[in-house]
């Protein structure tokens, strides 16, 4: 398992970052959606707060393959990963709900997490280098 750097655990915490969630269903055919609520829990996970989520959910549910990037200016980070599942209750839950309520006035379903196995620079410095 990876461990995602200070500064990618920041950049995936700043709400002003662009992020996006890229998914595969069992055929193989890729999707990708903007997840602004996508954060680092800690040096291994990530969460995000299932709003709108429709073929996202049905593509983590059926292959667990998933990746996401962060971006701003000219820095950015993908992780790729395994989708761990998603929580209705517990700390977690009840946090993103509380900032996601607060910030875009709209309910959360659901907060599904993702274990970190692979971190890349996608920014200008270093594309493509694999940092974890």
């Amino acid at each position: 398992m990876a461990k995602m750097p200070k500064e990618v655990m920041d950049l995936f915490n700043d709400a002003q970052a662009a992020k996006v969630l890229a998914t595969v269903n069992a055929d193989g055919v890729p999707n990708v959606v903007p997840v602004g609520t996508l954060a680092a829990v800690n040096e291994e996970m990530i969460a995000f707060a299932d709003i709108f989520l429709g073929k996202t959910k049905s593509n983590l549910e059926a292959t667990k393959k998933v990746a996401a990037a962060a971006y701003k200016g000219l820095d950015g980070y993908q992780i790729k990963g395994t989708f761990q599942g998603f929580q209705t209750s517990g700390p977690l839950f009840e946090q993103m709900g509380k900032t996601v309520k607060e910030t875009l006035k709209l309910e959360t379903k659901a907060v599904g997490t993702i274990k970190v196995e692979e971190v890349y620079s996608v920014g200008v410095k270093a594309p493509g280098k694999k940092i974890a």
